[in-house]
């Protein structure tokens, strides 16, 4: 790992989160010296100032790729579980790490973060970084921005060549099928005609990983067009083609697929019936929380819990549609039955 600490930008010292106990010149000590820092310790590396972040950098290259991978690991393990804590400064400062697993570890780091030079970064590696693998935790990275793209958050020149960049790999044939699948589920959310024709190529011309992307990429466009095209695959031999296209006919929010999707919860393979269930909670509304109510009577139960976990989902919806006028958002059971 190479790099200056004066290139990462600051976040500040405090955000408000409370303190950790121990600071973290003594948690990089302990790490230095091959002790395993407890999670209520490793946090004290949450936000660092630039002095901190140069003393990492010194420390990175003595530590085994093992111990730099469970302690990013680690790191990002903190920040799911408590949104207050951020180390991106340090999963930035070791995405040019020698070891690619570690590098992939640093760019899922990022994921949530914002500024534009991060997206820089990711768009530079997605081209040069030597291993496929890593390529394609680039693209799925990149995801993010085109999102922020689509809904006018990121400046025109900097979305163009996002979405350059990604469709160069997605047409690039001598690059891997799994990163080019990666940046084509990427680009799926950009709604301009030359992505629709994009997926719509790469689904009838491509292998079996580029046609699952393509069919990824339809979910993520959002375009009522490519339910008859979703639906069609729900009778496909592939298990995983069948997951994927429920997956991206939910995302449509389509009440009219509901019916379609039930007929999947009896699939032949658990992982599609679970992906259906899901899909039906993103669909939301009534209709959605009653065939879900319904289901959480089922024996099975994978599909009960799945039934429980995407009736969560629209609750939850309800409750932010629901706006001042029920600021509770609390449905019982009872609301979604016949």
């Amino acid at each position: 790992m190479t790099g200056d600490a004066r290139a990462f930008p600051s976040d500040g010292a405090d955000d408000g989160a409370d303190a950790p106990s121990i600071a973290p010149e003594e948690v990089i000590e302990q790490i230095a010296s091959g002790g395993s820092p407890l999670p209520a310790d490793l946090s004290a590396l949450s936000r660092p100032d630039d002095d901190i972040v140069a003393t990492f950098i010194s420390l990175w290259p003595r530590l085994e790729p093992e111990r730099r991978r469970e302690l990013l690991a680690s790191m990002q393990q903190l920040s799911d579980a408590d949104l207050t804590l951020d180390f991106h400064r340090i999963h930035l400062s070791a995405m040019r790490d020698g070891d690619p697993a570690t590098r992939i570890l640093a760019i899922r780091g990022l994921w949530g973060e914002e500024p534009v030079a991060y997206m820089r970064l990711l768009a530079g590696q997605i081209r040069d970084d030597a291993e496929s693998n890593v390529r394609a935790a680039c693209a799925d990275a990149l995801g993010q921005w085109v999102l922020s793209a689509e809904f006018g958050l990121l400046d025109e020149e900097d979305g163009d060549h996002l979405c350059a960049t990604l469709r160069d790999v997605a047409e690039d044939v001598t690059e891997e099928d799994e990163v080019r699948g990666r940046a084509l589920e990427a680009l799926g959310a950009r709604s301009e005609e030359w992505v629709s024709e994009l997926i719509g190529d790469t689904y009838e011309t491509g292998g079996h990983r580029m046609r699952l992307a393509s069919v990824r990429a339809m979910g993520r466009n959002a375009d009522d067009d490519w339910l008859p095209v979703l639906i069609h695959n729900f009778d496909d031999d592939d298990a995983e083609i069948r997951a994927a296209a429920a997956t991206a006919a939910g995302r449509l929010l389509i009440d009219s697929v509901i019916d379609p999707l039930m007929a999947l919860v009896d699939d032949s393979d658990e992982e599609v019936q679970v992906a259906a269930i899901h899909a039906i909670g993103e669909i939301a509304g009534d209709l959605a929380g009653r065939v879900l109510t319904g289901l959480l009577e089922r024996d099975e139960p994978h599909l009960a819990q799945a039934a429980q976990e995407a009736l969560a989902e629209v609750r939850l919806f309800s409750a932010d549609a629901a706006g001042p006028e029920d600021p509770s958002g609390e449905q019982s059971l009872g609301e979604y039955s016949e």
